[in-house]
């Protein structure tokens, strides 16, 4: 019913409409529709993932409202990677819980195929990369980091998804997905 009811306001506008041409009543309904389908697409993946906001050109915070961290910002430098060229990442969150140790799975795909699926000890990470510990107490928290991106990759789009949960009761601490063009 939800989309019988747009469908039939559609028509009558089409109908009522008699004085446009026919390739401008079709250029309408084309308009109607895809507001339509794109507005229904919007509400589903909000339902579905909770938050669906976009923190830079090529990422976006995919996370539920409920999650452990909510992301403020993540800023990319350059905006568009390209190869040979260090990414300089900054990036901002909100801890609504304590967390005293943590996992992230981190797969990249190209095309069809998975170049990268890892777990990461996010510990390990905090003290290898930045210098931090766990536990991470509720709060802001802060980083920057560099990461190198190496000159052979081969040209087309390159799919990240990064999912972390607490490994005390497996609550997830935030879902971010990126799309990359070399």
């Amino acid at each position: 019913m939800k989309l019988l009811a747009p469908m039939l306001f559609t028509l009558g506008a089409l109908h009522t409409s008699a004085g446009l041409s026919l390739g401008d009543r079709v250029q309408l309904v084309v308009q109607e529709a895809s507001g339509m389908f794109v507005d229904l697409l919007d509400q589903r993946m909000s339902d579905d993932m909770g938050k669906n906001h976009t923190l830079n050109p090529v990422m976006r915070d995919v996370s539920h409202t409920d999650d452990i961290l909510d992301i403020k910002y993540v800023d990319i430098d350059p905006e568009a990677p390209k190869r040979s060229t260090p990414i300089h990442l900054t990036a901002l969150a909100y801890v609504k819980e304590r967390i005293d140790k943590a996992t992230a799975n981190v797969k990249v795909k190209y095309g069809f195929l998975t170049l990268l699926n890892r777990n990461y000890d996010l510990c390990e990470e905090l003290k290898s990369n930045l210098n931090r510990t766990c536990p991470v107490d509720e709060g802001p928290i802060e980083f920057a980091v560099d990461v190198d991106v190496p000159g052979f990759i081969p040209p087309g789009w390159f799919h990240l998804e990064a999912t972390a949960w607490r490994d005390s009761d497996e609550k997830q601490l935030g879902r971010i997905l990126a799309d990359v063009k070399f």
